[in-house]
């Protein structure tokens, strides 16, 4: 099994930044990526999260399949979460946090109400691995461009407090993972997502991957080609990836499979 050392210096240094802002807000919202609930859920944010309400945003459902979606909503329901399962660029996602947020809130509130104390604006936490789609959520929170927003993961480097009206203020965290992947398969699904760079597992693998688990159907209508022992040197030829000299640029043919995978161009999927 390979085990892939992923912890960059901004990520440990998020990690501790995250333990000593937790206790200043009222509960964290947490982003996993819809077709991978399972495997972007990150341990270590887990830990560092602990004791507190949890949101879990179920982010990109419109590139994961119905029934994917369904089975994580129940499950993390059934685990004590408030969910939401959001298309993050057209989803009216502002409301929907906001509601949620005063169900998670109201027992506080009717207490703080109880003594005669003014609720002051709830705080939350909002974690998740790189490019689950967490910057297009503050965003939208925000109503403006708070958050740079890149379709690579490591691009949030730093904390910072957004105010989202009267009704709510968010603590913006980098995307981090943890130190290491155990589990070869849970890191695999992250490069098929893009969660962490390709390059963190070899592309050879990540691609066979991918491949295996896309309908031979799927394969014909989106590129014209058989899926056979082949297909990427097929894809190569079919597509005009040459190097000098006219033999198959297979690399680049994997690559563009990858980057169709992730952009929704096979259909919906769901890896966990």
């Amino acid at each position: 099994m390979t085990q892939v050392q992923w912890f960059p210096g901004h990520m440990a240094k998020a990690i501790r930044l995250i333990e000593e802002t937790i206790r200043t807000v009222d509960f964290v919202i947490e982003c996993r990526d819809a077709r991978a609930p399972f495997s972007t859920r990150n341990p270590v944010l887990a830990r560092a999260t602990h004791q507190k309400k949890v949101m879990v945003l179920l982010t990109k459902k419109d590139l994961a399949t119905k029934a994917g979606v369904s089975y994580w909503e129940s499950k993390l329901q059934a685990e004590g979460a408030e969910v939401l399962a959001l298309d993050v660029l057209n989803d009216a996602i502002k409301p929907l946090i906001l509601e949620k947020t005063r169900i998670i809130m109201h027992e506080k509130h009717e207490r703080d109400k109880r003594r005669g104390i003014r609720s002051r604006t709830p705080r939350a936490m909002i974690v998740g691995v790189p490019n689950v789609g967490k910057s297009t959520v503050i965003n939208q929170l925000a109503s403006k461009r708070s958050a740079k927003v890149e379709n690579r993961p490591g691009v949030t480097q730093s904390l910072k407090l957004i105010k989202v009206g009267k009704d709510l203020e968010i603590i913006d965290t980098p995307g981090v993972l943890w130190p290491k992947f155990e589990n070869e398969e849970m890191g695999i699904k992250c490069a098929l997502i893009g969660s962490i760079k390709e390059t963190g597992y070899p592309l050879e693998l990540v691609s066979n991957y991918g491949l295996k688990y896309i309908s031979d159907v799927k394969i014909k209508s989106h590129y014209d080609i058989q899926k056979t022992d082949t297909f990427f040197e097929d894809l190569a030829e079919s597509k005009g990836f040459l190097f000098k000299g006219g033999s198959l640029d297979t690399e680049t043919s994997r690559r563009t499979f990858l980057q169709d995978l992730q952009n929704g161009l096979l259909g919906p999927v769901s890896w966990d």
